[in-house]
C-alpha cells in the first residue's frame, strides 16, 4: 500500500513510516506545493496511493464524483505529527488494509476513528 501524505501535514511523516516498511511520498516530493486538491486526488488514483490529510475538501471530492479510490484518511487532531498520530495510523493500516484497497473514508480523530466505505452517497 501506498501512501501520498498531503502537504499540510509534517514530511517528517514519510522518514517515520518508512523503517516501518510502509511506502509514503510527500506531496511536495511528488506535485507542486498549492497543488489543487483535485490533482493530489487524481495522481493517487493514478498511482493506486492511499492519501493522508488534514484537508477536510477531499471528504467533498469523494462525494462529489462517487468514486470507489481512493481511500482517504483524514487525521482530525490538532498536532498532526507522528510522534503523537503515528501509533494509532499505523493501527488503522493494519487493521483496515482490505478495505482501504477496496475503498474506504477514514477520519482518525482522539480516542477513535469511523470508517466509511466508499462510494459516498
Amino acid at each position: 500500500m501506498n501512501l501520498i501524505i498531503d502537504e499540510n501535514l509534517p514530511p517528517r511523516w514519510c522518514d517515520y513510516l518508512a523503517p516501518l516498511g510502509i511506502t509514503a511520498s510527500h506531496w511536495r516530493d511528488v506535485g507542486k506545493s498549492g497543488d489543487a486538491d483535485d490533482t493530489i486526488f487524481d495522481y493517487a488514483c493514478e498511482h493506486e496511493a492511499v492519501i493522508v490529510t488534514q484537508d477536510l475538501d477531499f471528504t467533498r471530492i469523494l462525494a462529489l464524483r462517487g468514486t470507489r479510490l481512493p481511500s482517504v484518511i483524514q487525521l482530525r487532531v490538532s498536532a498532526p505529527v507522528p510522534e503523537l498520530v503515528g501509533p494509532f495510523l499505523l493501527q488503522i493500516l493494519e487493521n483496515h488494509r482490505t478495505q482501504l484497497m477496496a475503498g474506504c473514508l477514514i477520519s482518525l480523530e482522539p480516542n477513535r476513528h469511523r470508517l466509511r466505505l466508499l462510494p459516498l452517497h
